[in-house]
């Protein structure tokens, strides 16, 4: 009953701060008010992973197509490439698929846009539900400090930012969180524990539509599925290992995904295994069309070499990449959001007691830093923070209370991650209520324009706002900044209450039991 009652309470903080914070405009928007309105800094299209993966959406609803008319693919690029004669934009097509319910009902409301992004704040609200599942069941830390992982994810790192967008990154990180519970739940050999399986392949394949990478960012889950699905025994001194069945069974999920992955593909791009970030280039064409004005036929050559999914990563690249994830200061997330400091605490705090569970966990963030430290713009184009770490956040912030259930200092560890989360919540925040259109320092130079959450200040102190409540409702009887502290300081006070009152009850009721 304690847990359910928790559940409910994230639930609810979760869909009243996503809300208050989701981009959005009133209206249902045509190709035409894309580029011209909504694609400016505060505005919902901002940026073109965003405005690909809208587009897309409004092309399956109003054309019933994966291609992009002529209209919708200008509106689209960058980030859009062209394959006989149609643009299709360079992302997978599962965010679009799992956004269009949510735009059809929208529509009927004049919120279609609105109702479209609303798709990731659902799927980060179940992320804190899982963060504390996860923690509380799982790593078994108290109810306090499994909740306050969960908030700490949520609400004091930049991935608060990426959950009122149309990024992917939410939904990847609710694919890595509800299978690693669910590869947990199937070890426990339970009577419908083949439901768990069918319920992992099926995200798996999923997964690969929503975002390419993921098929190497889940796998130290499936490393944790296939591990859990083994069976030893010992006959006539010898071990036999075998696999359960329904893990073979129910891999049917992930073959059928995959079969239909490959006939999209071959659909839509001529080959089954061609991806559409291997398309060329909305600018690769431009480019072709100025040469061939030029008669430059060996230049227009070089711009048709085939891309390469797996050209974009360098392993060379890692110590670079790794630097400017973690500590630059366009993008490094202890800069960010240094609450992840206290994370390093936890990990090691858990060195001696590491199971199969734990080093999942640690494989999944050393997977992601990694894989997006070897990218070849580990700065995720203009961004706010580090947002491919958004998986390893959610992770991390469950280490941080591990470390604040084991530590001896309990008071100055609780103050230390106070005032490290009121920073971290305070730029989370900012970002989340003004834009995520911000460029790495290289180019905010070459510009002359401020980088980092610095810009975000400017746009925060003019009173420019991405938020549709804000802009619609609220703006008529409070100014940004008002806004802003409203609902900072009620995040802060539950936070408080969660470090300082709430353990003291703990306290009071294992003292009760031992009398």
């Amino acid at each position: 009953m304690k847990n359910i009652f928790i559940l409910v309470f994230l639930l609810i903080l979760g869909l009243f701060y996503y809300s208050v914070t989701l981009k959005g405009i009133p209206g249902n928007p045509v190709p035409a008010d894309i580029k011209q309105n909504l694609s400016s800094a505060t505005k919902p299209l901002e940026l073109s992973p965003e405005r690909g993966r809208f587009i897309l959406t409004y092309s399956l609803a109003e054309n019933k197509s994966f291609a992009l008319s002529n209209e919708l693919g200008e509106a689209a690029a960058p980030d859009v490439g062209i394959h006989d004669g149609k643009y299709y934009i360079f992302f997978g097509p599962g965010i679009s698929l799992l956004a269009l319910p949510f735009y059809l009902i929208g529509k009927n409301y004049n919120l279609s846009q609105v109702f479209s992004f609303s798709t990731i704040a659902f799927f980060a609200t179940l992320n804190l539900l899982l963060i504390y599942l996860i923690a509380k069941n799982i790593i078994k830390i108290p109810g306090w400090a499994a909740l306050l992982a969960s908030l700490i994810f949520g609400f004091g790192s930049t991935a608060w930012s990426y959950a009122v967008t149309l990024y992917q990154h939410q939904v990847t990180t609710f694919f890595i969180l509800s299978t690693f519970y669910a590869v947990w739940k199937y070890r426990q050999k339970q009577k419908f524990s083949w439901m768990w399986a069918f319920y992992i392949w099926l995200v798996y394949g999923y997964s690969i539509y929503v975002d390419y990478p993921n098929i190497l960012l889940l796998s130290p889950v499936m490393i944790y599925f296939f591990i859990s699905s083994l069976a030893t025994f010992l006959n006539k001194l010898k071990i036999i290992i075998s696999w359960q069945k329904s893990f073979l069974i129910t891999s049917i999920a992930f073959l059928a995904l995959i079969i239909s992955h490959g006939y999209y593909n071959y659909v839509n791009f001529g080959d089954w295994k061609k991806l559409s970030g291997e398309l060329k280039g909305y600018k690769t064409v431009q480019k072709e069309k100025d040469l061939k004005a030029k008669n430059q036929e060996e230049k227009i050559k070089e711009l048709a070499n085939k891309k390469s999914a797996t050209g974009f990563f360098k392993e060379e690249d890692a110590p670079r990449g790794i630097a400017i994830l973690l500590f630059s200061r366009d993008r490094g997330l202890f800069l960010y959001a240094p609450i992840f400091i206290l994370a390093l605490l936890g990990i090691y705090s858990t060195r001696k007691k590491i199971n199969l569970e734990t080093e999942t966990l640690l494989g999944l963030v050393g997977v992601n830093l990694f894989l997006y430290s070897s990218w070849g713009d580990p700065w995720g184009g203009w961004a706010y923070g580090p947002r491919y770490l958004i998986p390893s956040m959610a992770i991390l912030s469950i280490f941080i209370g591990v470390w604040l259930e084991k530590t001896s200092n309990k008071i100055a560890a609780k103050l230390a991650a106070f005032f490290l989360f009121a920073y971290s919540s305070f730029i989370a925040l900012l970002g989340a209520l003004t834009t995520s259109q911000v460029p790495p320092k290289v180019e905010a130079d070459f510009l002359k324009m401020k980088y980092n959450f610095l810009l975000n200040w400017d746009y925060f102190i003019d009173g420019k706002s991405s938020s549709f409540i804000f802009n619609e409702y609220a703006s008529k009887y409070t100014d940004l900044q008002q806004y802003f502290l409203l609902i900072y300081l009620s995040i802060l006070l539950i936070v408080y209450i969660l470090l300082f009152v709430v353990p003291l009850f703990e306290k009071s009721k294992n003292l009760t039991k031992s009398v």
